[in-house]
């Protein structure tokens, strides 16, 4: 589809809806936002696992690993989305929401897997990123409207979460189960 025939037909602070036309006059529409992180940070002495709670206005409890947005905006990701040090602008920035939501201070954070968004008509990316060091910083640096609580689980419990969907964000329960497989924790 050509350039020439696209148009943003909507521009919110997250959310761009972009239409484009087919060669035969059909409108597609493509919804995009900036992409987003989760990290996984297993605490390898304890075998633990960091999750975060969050009461959400779209689904309620949100049992999940800490992350947030690479960019609050899509105006402000689009000036970043092709800098040749992307990967240290998403570990940043992973860094930076661990900080703020786990009052940790994480060391050698990776990129561990990118979840590419669920179809044609949605972009939107999650990097999954892991970490085994981290320090405490004692204290969290929530935003006015956030109200984040973590925990630390045992392997074995957050393997159940997972699998009982009580983590419902399938790709990060995707992403967490292929992380335990690669380091031998679950077996087929």
């Amino acid at each position: 589809m050509s350039d020439q025939k696209s148009k943003i037909a909507f521009e919110g602070k997250i959310i761009r809806v972009v239409q484009k036309e087919s060669p035969s006059g059909k409108i597609f529409e493509i919804a995009t936002r900036p992409p987003g992180t989760r990290i996984l940070i297993h605490d390898l002495k304890n075998d633990q696992i960091l999750l975060s709670s969050e009461i959400r206005l779209d689904i309620g409890l949100d049992l999940r690993l800490p992350g947030g947005k690479v960019r609050d905006t899509n105006q402000e990701w689009d000036q970043i989305k092709d800098d040749k040090d992307l990967n240290k602008i998403i570990i940043e920035a992973a860094a930076k929401e661990v900080r703020e939501e786990a009052g940790l201070e994480v060391k050698d954070l990776k990129i561990f897997t990118i979840s590419p968004s669920g179809g044609p008509t949605i972009k939107w990316d999650m990097y999954y990123l892991v970490s085994n060091k981290f320090t405490d910083l004692g204290h969290q640096s929530l935003e006015e409207d956030e109200k984040i609580v973590t925990k630390w689980y045992p392997v074995p419990e957050v393997i159940k979460l997972c699998l009982s969907g009580q983590i419902k964000e399938g790709r990060t329960v995707a992403a967490i189960l292929q992380y335990l497989y690669s380091i031998g924790k679950t077996s087929l």
